[in-house]
């Protein structure tokens, strides 16, 4: 086998044996996971983008909108860490004189 020179585009099949370089997957495209991942990866991008979720259960082919929220939707993490981070801002900004505390609460009597 010769020295490595290059990175091939082509798929490892179709590298052939008789080359100047050993076979390198290009780093620069994206690995295929197979069909279902693309799948998810659609629907994941179409509902970021805004598209109702029946819209995307409809583009899969799905007759249940919820094997489309459940299976192929997947949560954004990038939204929910900034929703997460202004709650937080949020807590924070709140001084000790905003947050009632326990001998100001006033317990109800008779309720239940």
């Amino acid at each position: 086998m010769g020295a490595l020179r290059g990175v091939c585009s082509k798929p490892r099949k179709e590298h052939g044996a008789r080359t100047d370089h050993d076979y390198q997957r290009n780093t620069v495209l994206p690995e295929w996971h197979g069909w279902l991942a693309f799948r998810r990866g659609c629907a994941t991008n179409l509902h970021r983008l805004g598209v109702d979720d029946w819209t995307i259960a409809e583009i899969l082919g799905h007759e249940d909108v919820m094997v489309t929220r459940k299976n192929y939707i997947k949560a954004d993490n990038e939204k929910t860490q900034a929703a997460m981070e202004m709650f937080q801002a949020k807590l924070d900004s709140l001084s000790a004189n905003q947050v009632p505390t326990k001998s100001k609460v006033q317990v109800i009597k008779g309720v239940m």
